[in-house]
């Protein structure tokens, strides 16, 4: 299926934010229409440094974003564009990972343009309500911690499914149930839905990356924990940081040894011991 890829590819080297949209939507729509999918044999896969990312927002340091507080306004507004450039740096990963990692079942790429498509409905569920605020996409400074990670495992695919969907984006399902508490009690029930919305789905992409994981473990005759744990070592320093929601990290296919190598390794618990 070139359009397939080529929707792929061009999603990736625009830096417009309704062309991406528009690529991904169109690679779905190809990859769901079609059963006989068939990947070309000699696709070139172009330099992860080509892909290309809005002018807007400015990305910064993490520390130098301005801290609000989520029951103001400006905080609020702060808040939600903060979760819409995560999910349309997620769009970003899904597509890579589809685009960039060649030789795989026909599955493994619609399971990924099926996350990148629900990237892009929560980025469109943020980007709405921001609109709310009188605020729209890039207009606050932002980070891009989430695509560095990419970066470093353009070349490896059991590096990519460990790191990104498996750890950072598992963080969502840790964090996502504190900040609905926050919301709930400002009796803010627009976000909240949003999130919930995207915390659900979540599940489901952090278990792609599971079974992934699995798959491509067992082809190399690797363990899965082995890997993963190696990965977090070589690439993040060890740097484990909880607490974490077992429930639904179980539900995304992380095993209870997992959980409690992930609790032992804890950064947060070990500075207080």
């Amino acid at each position: 299926m070139p359009d397939f890829f080529n929707s792929l590819e061009n999603a990736l080297l625009s830096s417009s934010v309704n062309e991406t949209i528009e690529m991904t939507q169109q690679a779905f729509e190809l990859c769901h229409q079609n059963s006989s999918f068939i990947e070309p044999v000699n696709r070139i896969i172009k330099p992860i440094d080509l892909v290309r990312f809005p002018d807007k927002p400015i990305c910064v340091a993490p520390r130098d974003l301005p801290r609000r507080r989520l029951g103001t306004e400006a905080g609020k507004r702060s808040f939600i564009h903060a979760i819409a450039h995560i999910e349309f740096n997620a769009i970003k990963l899904a597509l890579d990972i589809a685009y960039r990692f060649k030789g795989m079942p026909a599955q493994f790429y619609k399971d990924w343009v099926y996350v990148a498509n629900d990237e892009c409905k929560h980025f469109q569920l943020l980007c709405n309500h921001l609109a709310t605020y009188d605020c729209q996409y890039g207009d606050n400074p932002s980070h891009d911690g989430l695509w560095s990670m990419a970066v470093k495992t353009d070349d490896n695919l059991l590096a990519r499914l460990s790191l990104v969907p498996r750890y950072l984006e598992a963080r969502g399902l840790d964090v996502t149930p504190a900040m609905l508490e926050k919301l709930y009690a400002q009796k803010d029930m627009d976000t909240a839905a949003i999130l919930e919305i995207i915390l659900e789905d979540e599940v489901t992409h952090v278990e792609f990356g599971t079974k992934w994981l699995d798959f491509v473990c067992e082809n190399e005759g690797v363990e899965r924990e082995d890997v993963f744990f190696e990965h977090v070592e070589r690439l993040l320093k060890g740097q484990i940081l909880g607490p974490f929601n077992k429930p639904l990290r179980l539900r995304a296919g992380f095993t209870p040894s997992e959980l409690l190598e992930l609790e032992r390794l804890d950064k947060r618990k070990l500075k207080q011991t």
